[in-house]
């Protein structure tokens, strides 16, 4: 297994920075809606406060947050990802920063909420980093995660076939190692609309039949990752990536159409069949009543 240092590289080298401008392909289009929802129904909980965005990519999110919170702070372990966040939203006033995956640079108990989407899969050392998110926290302050289902993505005990998560959790698996850190806890799932739900299911279909296959040949879809990187110049795992996303399965004209027919309220939280859910959000917190507002502000359907 990578050690933390190893898989931070990794994630600040090797991942793909979010393109929020256009869509290759009707799968594309529905992961950007998946991801876009968290930052969409968070932004019900941070009007006038101060919030941090721990592993803001591009700062998508963080800008759609910044419109109604006190003060917005962005980190990320990619200095390409920063870079393209500052450019991008230079006049917006948020603070981006770029981290070393050990450390916080703030002062302690300085933020009121912190969101942390699609990262907790990244982790290797978990105490530190929830440890910092805590430290951070100012009391009675509540954090958000999201992370893929595990139990959509893998069979039982597969390793992820994304090359940069360490781990992927069951709810009730998230809800163990969360429950460690914080005394209040929910667990909601992310559900979409028809055809985007099933759109989502098919592509992690296609991704776990990959791995079944690369596991029956002895090798892992990591192994045979990191072999190819061993070997290929990055210039041409460049290119290999980018013929990977032009040839991805759906076309033109479908993907207008979902553009045309959907955004994130084709999206929505709820707290039950948790089994099925695209995506796991859970909201923590040490303040039983600011957990219950939170609650119920993400489980509130987009209009």
């Amino acid at each position: 297994m990578l050690t933390q240092e190893e898989m931070t590289r990794l994630q600040a080298e090797g991942h793909d920075l979010i393109d929020t401008a256009g869509f290759r392909s009707a799968e594309e289009f529905v992961i950007h809606l998946i991801h876009t929802a968290a930052y969409a129904h968070a932004a019900r909980l941070v009007e006038g406060k101060t919030v941090l965005d721990l592993g803001c990519n591009t700062g998508y999110g963080t800008e759609l947050l910044s419109r109604s919170a006190g003060r917005v702070a962005g980190v990320d372990v990619s200095e390409g990802a920063i870079a393209a966040a500052r450019s991008t939203y230079r006049a917006s006033g948020i603070e981006f920063q770029v981290i070393d995956g050990k450390s916080l640079p703030f002062d302690s108990g300085v933020f009121d909420v912190i969101v942390s989407f699609q990262v907790i899969e990244h982790i290797v050392n978990y105490a530190n980093f929830i440890g910092e998110i805590r430290r951070v926290l100012a009391p009675g302050g509540v954090v958000v995660f999201t992370t893929p289902n595990a139990l959509i993505r893998l069979d039982p005990g597969m390793k992820p076939w994304n090359e940069f998560h360490v781990r992927e959790f069951s709810h009730s698996e998230l809800r163990s190692l969360l429950g460690e850190h914080f005394q209040c806890m929910s667990i909601l799932g992310l559900f979409a609309n028809e055809p985007l739900y099933s759109i989502e299911v098919n592509r992690l279909t296609r991704g776990r039949e990959k791995a079944r296959v690369a596991s029956a040949g002895g090798l892992s879809v990591m192994t045979v990752r990191q072999g190819a990187k061993r070997i290929l110049p990055r210039g041409v795992l460049r290119v290999a990536r980018a013929v990977r996303n032009l040839v991805t399965p759906g076309s033109d004209a479908r993907t207008a159409d979902l553009m045309e027919k959907h955004g994130v309220e084709s999206l929505f939280y709820q707290e039950d069949n948790l089994e099925s859910a695209l995506d796991l959000m859970a909201v923590c917190s040490d303040d039983q009543q600011a957990l219950e507002d939170c609650r119920r502000k993400m489980v509130k359907r987009m209009t």
